[in-house]
């Protein structure tokens, strides 16, 4: 009887089957499989046009275990990634590519004054962060994806008449993510300016003691969000989007707390977690696992690495400071140089 794996999400599927290349990825079963074999599989999505179906290879059993399922690893071939890949973006080409190239820039904190023009007139807004080509704005109105605002934002240098596509919307904190349009030549380098003198002032401002804590992901959206919160605790932060790099930098950093994304290219954060935990040296540095998968398959990942804690993606700002005051509660803060 063939496998079958069922997503409720484009999110799930990318993450677990495309982002992953096909490696490792769990198949709840309860039939009786040898590891090395080949058999089919058939994969379900709501943005898939139909199933697609496969032959993949048993790499290991999962036994049953409490609140798990029992199943197996398998490998997913080369071609049937890529073609799930062209499928489940092929309807969305152009938005993922805005939506990556949008957010490749580190946006900084600010509360600088706004007011919506269009498509409607509303006051009382405000620009919460900010990247040359970004906006993160907190307004009281309706809108979604792929809708142009028209807005006036009072810089420090005078106001700013801008343009920008709604790129994420989060209705309950009346924020959107804006990337700005049609800048000319004279309002990018008034924009550049900005950021500039905003993220000086900050580092200016940071404390210059508290602990040092090394980000690895491969989503430079990820990095520039842990950067920003763990900086603004008054935390040092080393960031990198490989795994491989990631355990030089532990080793080398010695960090009170370690986040790393489950899937990276190098090594990937399970076999850095393994890394650190047999180093005698490193053992007793926390580690955090980062992912989009189920937080039952994330659970069983972390106890088997040994890792602290696990953030499934996207992350709450809430739950990130959380976990760094319990995780560095009792660390010794790092020694300046």
């Amino acid at each position: 009887m063939p496998l079958k794996l069922t997503f409720t999400s484009r999110a799930h599927l990318w993450a677990e089957v495309v982002m992953s290349r096909g490696e490792r990825v769990f198949v709840a079963s309860e039939e009786t499989m040898a590891v090395g074999s080949q058999v089919g599989l058939s994969v379900e999505a709501p943005e898939l046009p139909m199933a697609i179906t496969c032959v993949v290879t048993v790499q290991a059993m999962r036994p049953a275990m409490v609140g798990f399922r029992g199943g197996y690893w398998v490998k997913v071939d080369e071609a049937t990634v890529a073609r799930l890949q062209s499928l489940i973006g092929a309807n969305s080409k152009d938005s993922e590519q805005q939506r990556v190239a949008g957010r490749t820039e580190p946006r900084v904190d600010c509360d600088f004054p706004a007011r919506i023009t269009s498509p409607q007139v509303v006051g009382d807004c405000a620009v919460k962060s900010i990247s040359p080509h970004g906006l993160t704005v907190r307004a009281p109105f309706t809108t979604s994806p792929g809708k142009v605002i028209g807005l006036t934002v009072t810089l420090p240098d005078g106001d700013a008449v801008l343009s920008g596509t709604v790129m994420w919307v989060r209705a309950e904190l009346q924020l959107c993510g804006l990337r700005l349009i049609g800048l000319d030549s004279m309002t990018e380098v008034r924009l550049e300016k900005t950021v500039n003198g905003l993220t000086a002032s900050k580092a200016e401002a940071a404390p210059q003691t508290g602990f040092t804590i090394v980000v690895a992901d491969d989503d430079p959206s990820i990095l520039d969000f842990m950067t920003r919160v763990a900086t603004k605790a008054g935390h040092r932060v080393v960031r990198t989007d490989r795994g491989d790099k990631a355990l030089e930098l532990v080793r080398h950093e010695k960090p009170q707390l370690v986040f790393l994304d489950v899937l990276m290219p190098g090594l990937d954060g399970l076999e850095v977690a393994k890394a650190i935990r047999a180093d005698a040296t490193l053992t007793g540095i926390p580690v955090v696992l980062l992912s989009a998968m189920g937080e039952a398959r994330l659970g069983e990942a972390m106890r088997n690495v040994g890792a602290a804690d696990f953030l499934t993606k996207p992350m709450k700002l809430e739950a990130v400071r959380a976990l760094l005051q319990r995780l560095l509660a009792t660390a010794a803060p790092r020694k300046q140089a």
